[in-house]
């Protein structure tokens, strides 16, 4: 990766931690995600009216992914808010966040772009899902095969697959706009146009699944009172998804950029231990020290 995306993504690794210790507080469901999204496409589309010119240009692939990429993040979500629903933090984060590092890896290795990753970054990649299950324990005895066993785990594994495809998709997605873009060094422009038109594309498919439920329905109607809360998520969603999308034009592949996300773990830990108290347990710390090893690899390689 070279300096500048991991710039990018340290960056967006801060606003992730951020936006995960506010979340924390409102506890975000299905409908909570409903309305921040909508708060995303709102306040960005007016970004859209500044490089209008580009859209024209766009292929109906580059249209149908991003359809596609609207999919997964809304699977992403709904799936997320059932694990924190049916299970512990203590399961389901590990599990949804570590999880798309190997479904992405391997779906390199399935589109043929796996010479591109070295053998230092699949080790680093495999270190960091190994720091990233063990990280929410409070004692190693909790690592048993039982406790992933139920409902909250096919959620979370639905989720990480959510992650992992849209993350493949806006490589892919990205890619083809940056080629069709009427300007040169459109990159930026690239990352602020497409995290529009996926935040519309995941809010209509949001609605989709949503609205069948009339506990979601409800949820959606008591939720305008809070707009406060979730304008604030929507906006620091949308920039941190921005930087990604940014990032994604100076790595080498997208696995780089999915593993080195992962940064926002340990960000997160040291937020959670000075601003909410978090004791640190031994498996956290050991976790935080094998994902910050595995992050120092996934660079070098």
């Amino acid at each position: 990766m070279s300096l500048f995306a991991i710039g990018l993504v340290l960056l967006s690794a801060l606003t992730h931690a951020g936006w995960n210790l506010f979340g924390k507080k409102v506890s975000p469901g299905g409908a909570f995600f409903w309305h921040s999204t909508l708060w995303s496409a709102l306040l960005a589309s007016p970004l859209m009216g500044l490089n209008i010119d580009g859209l024209d240009r766009l292929s109906t692939e580059t249209w149908w992914l991003v359809v596609l990429t609207g999919f997964f993040q809304a699977v992403y979500l709904t799936c997320l808010a059932a694990a924190y629903r049916h299970g512990e933090l203590s399961i389901v984060y590990p599990l949804a966040r570590s999880s798309p590092l190997l479904i992405v890896l391997f779906g390199s290795v399935f589109l043929g772009s796996a010479e591109r990753i070295s053998a230092w970054a699949v080790l680093g990649i495999l270190l960091i899902v190994a720091g990233c299950i063990v990280l929410p324990m409070q004692h190693f005895r909790q690592l048993r095969w039982r406790n992933y066993q139920n409902r909250a785990t096919l959620c979370a594994l639905i989720a990480a697959a959510g992650t992992a495809g849209y993350s493949i998709v806006d490589d892919a997605a990205t890619g083809l706009m940056r080629k069709q873009w009427p300007t040169p060094d459109a990159d930026g422009d690239v990352a602020l146009v497409y995290v529009v038109l996926q935040a519309w594309s995941a809010l209509a498919w949001l609605t989709l699944f949503l609205l069948p439920s009339s506990d979601e329905r409800r949820e959606l109607v008591s939720l305008f009172r809070y707009w406060r809360s979730t304008a604030l998520t929507g906006v620091m969603i949308m920039a941190t998804y921005a930087l990604v999308i940014w990032s994604m034009a100076y790595a080498d592949d997208v696995s780089y950029v999915v593993a080195f996300r992962q940064v926002s773990i340990p960000i997160g830990v040291a937020m959670g231990w000075y601003f909410l108290g978090e004791s640190l347990y031994r498996p956290k710390i050991v976790g935080v020290v094998v994902i910050l090893l595995g992050l120092m690899m996934v660079v070098l390689g």
